[in-house]
């Protein structure tokens, strides 16, 4: 029997991520991979973990962030040609969710992620994978913002990236975090971000194999090579050192 052709609207999960990958064409992304040992940190976080991984490469990008004004700055194009500092980190998680029977992508910003403590951190993202997905404001705007037509949507889209350096840190922060545990690679990104962190699974002697994604308008490659050797830092010894006080203080 011959299959039945057909077409169907765009579902709104789908029209959110054509309208981040259009604008995410625009951004001047470059990629990188590396590989750092985290040996201490799966050490610190013990038989029995109590923290998951995404909170510790949040918590270890947004210190590396406090040092780095790289990580807080965003390339404005209109009305002309700026660049935007941001005063703290303003992080983006991707959380994956089931929603109205299909997988979506939804993103939750992280304000200022380095001055809270990683147990708050670890709490916040498990709140976001197991509520209703209704309940989060920043999924419903995510929503909300993909019902008008698609013009209606690309004016927000470009207010938010474009124009306001604020708006872009409050709504879609200036950096984000993407845990991709299938031990693949990505080879492009259409993510409109000035840093892009893809994070995988952490081999027995402790190796993580990491992939960045970084606007070519804010910073160099050379640039990331000092962010990466920095994060690798961070996470053997600020959150090593924090991992072993929650343990102590339990």
């Amino acid at each position: 029997m011959k299959s039945e052709r057909r077409y169907y609207s765009v579902p709104l999960q789908r029209r959110w991520m054509n309208d981040l990958v259009h604008f995410g064409k625009k951004a001047h992304m470059m990629g990188s991979a590396w590989r750092i040992n985290v040996a201490p940190v799966a050490a610190a976080r013990g038989a029995e973990p109590s923290i998951g991984w995404s909170a510790i490469w949040l918590k270890a990008l947004a210190l590396v962030g406090r040092r780095r004004p790289e990580l807080r700055t965003a390339y404005l194009p209109f009305p002309f040609a700026r660049l935007y500092f941001h005063p703290e980190m303003s992080c983006t998680v991707v959380i994956e969710r089931t929603w109205r029977g299909a997988a979506a992508l939804f993103f939750e910003q992280f304000a200022g992620p380095e001055n809270r403590p990683l147990l708050a951190l670890d709490q916040g993202l498990r709140q976001l994978r197991q509520v209703p997905v209704e309940s989060v404001g920043s999924f419903r705007r995510v929503i909300r913002f993909a019902r008008p037509p698609v013009l209606v949507r690309r004016l927000i889209w470009s207010l938010v990236f474009n124009w306001s350096g604020r708006a872009r840190a409050k709504f879609m922060g200036l950096c984000g975090l993407n845990p991709f545990p299938t031990g693949g690679k990505i080879v492009q990104s259409a993510v409109p971000a000035s840093f892009m962190l893809y994070f995988g699974l952490i081999a027995p002697n402790g190796d993580a194999d990491i992939q960045i994604f970084y606007d070519h308008r804010v910073m160099d490659g050379v640039e990331v090579f000092r962010i990466v050797r920095d994060l690798e830092a961070t996470m053997n010894r600020d959150i090593v050192a924090e991992l072993q006080s929650s343990r102590a203080q339990s």
